[in-house]
């Protein structure tokens, strides 16, 4: 049985990170003042690159969820794949004072999208066009997995070399990555991501090349 069960087995394809140069072609791709509909996804991706966010985490934030402080967020996670309490656990972004800042474009959202600071809605909806302008509608539910996919492919193409092996979880990923790079402690880095065990961790970085060659120049041979 076991024989059979690797034999019919498909080996999981785990997405390819993005990086921060992809994100910066997306940015200069998209950006428009005053767009609501791109700046929707602009903010989606640099708020699940910067948190380490999943799609389901993402896409079920609610306004009530957020606090914005002069040089972070904090957004709250009601449930979590990993939180097995569902205490809920608090994902905090800083402001890095760029044009990709998070927390300046997550606020450049909300204001084209008219969220009140006390509103309970979910914060990305479904977008309707009204001549030239675009508005939220039904705000009562948030946008699906198969709709931030779509969008989220629709930012990357032409983008990367190839879309198909990219995914919402390229985003987790792709953050975990940079981070790893920069040398961020480990203990940090773990608690950012709400991971469980050093193996669930280790699984979304992928190592630069050049990093791996380091080990065996560093043989002696």
């Amino acid at each position: 049985m076991e024989g059979g069960k690797r034999i019919v087995a498909k080996p999981v394809q785990k997405k390819e990170p993005i990086t921060v140069e992809n994100l910066r072609c997306m940015y200069l791709k998209l950006f428009e003042c005053n767009n609501l509909y791109n700046q929707r996804i602009i903010c989606m991706v640099l708020l699940a690159f910067a948190g380490f966010l999943r799609s389901s985490e993402l896409i079920n934030i609610k306004r009530s969820d957020i606090q914005f402080l002069p040089d972070h967020i904090v957004i709250f996670i009601e449930s979590s794949k990993t939180d097995i309490y569902r205490d809920g656990t608090r994902v905090v972004i800083a402001r890095t004072f760029s044009y990709m800042c998070p927390v300046s474009n997550f606020e450049s959202y909300l204001r084209l999208a008219g969220i009140q600071d006390d509103s309970e809605e979910y914060v990305f909806c479904a977008i309707s066009k009204s001549g030239s302008s675009y508005r939220l509608r039904n705000r009562e539910k948030p946008l699906s997995y198969t709709r931030v996919r779509e969008l989220f492919i629709e930012a990357f193409t032409g983008i990367v070399d190839n879309i198909k092996v990219y995914g919402l979880h390229s985003l987790r990923s792709g953050g975990a990555t940079a981070s790893a790079v920069r040398g961020i402690p480990d203990r940090i880095f773990k608690r950012h991501g709400r991971w469980r065990s050093e193996s669930a961790k280790d699984g979304y970085v992928q190592d630069l090349l050049s990093e791996r060659l380091s080990v065996s120049k560093e043989l002696g041979l």
